[in-house]
């Protein structure tokens, strides 16, 4: 998995960005893969470093490091 530090929010879903070694790389999820996965677009876009990235997978996971439970 790696750990995301960037989405770009697109008409038709996010464009997530994360390093492998120094270079940048990117994964499109489409708004209904998003909803699929439960996971919420505004927190995503706003708190990209709280989500982590399954390439094999083409999944995203919420990051249990740093994450309150309110």
């Amino acid at each position: 998995m790696k750990n995301i530090f960037h989405c770009k929010k697109t008409e038709t879903g996010v464009s997530l960005v994360w390093m492998e070694g120094n270079r940048e790389k990117q994964e499109f999820f489409s708004f209904p893969e998003l909803e699929e996965m439960r996971i919420k677009v505004p927190d995503l876009v706003e708190h990209p470093d709280l989500y982590r990235i399954d390439l094999q997978e083409h999944k995203i996971y919420m990051s249990q490091v740093g994450r309150s439970t309110n």
